[in-house]
C-alpha cells in the first residue's frame, strides 16, 4: 500500500516535470517575461546541466544545437514509464 503510493507520487512528479520542460522548451522559441523565463530555468536547469555535461564530453557536442532538453525529456519519459508500471 505505501509503496504504491510511493510510486504514484514519483510517477505524478515526473508528470509535472515533463510538462516543465516541454514549457521550457516551447518558450525558449517566443520572447516572453524575464521573470518567467528564468523561474522555469530554476526549475530545470537542475535536470539539463548534468545532460549538458555529459554532451560536452562527447562526439554529440554541437555548438549549433542544445541537444540537453531532448535526452532529458527522454529519461525523463522512461523514468514515468518505470513508476507506472512499478505502482
Amino acid at each position: 500500500m505505501m509503496s504504491g503510493l510511493i510510486f504514484n507520487t514519483l510517477y505524478i512528479f515526473f508528470v509535472v516535470l515533463e510538462m516543465i520542460l516541454f514549457i521550457y522548451v516551447i518558450t525558449s522559441w517566443f520572447p516572453l517575461n524575464a521573470k518567467f523565463k528564468n523561474f522555469l530555468k530554476t526549475l530545470i536547469d537542475p535536470i539539463l546541466e548534468p545532460v549538458r555535461f555529459l554532451l560536452k564530453r562527447s562526439i554529440f557536442n554541437t555548438p549549433t544545437a542544445d541537444l540537453s532538453p531532448i535526452i532529458s525529456f527522454v529519461i525523463i519519459l522512461y523514468l514515468q514509464e518505470f513508476f507506472y508500471y512499478l505502482k
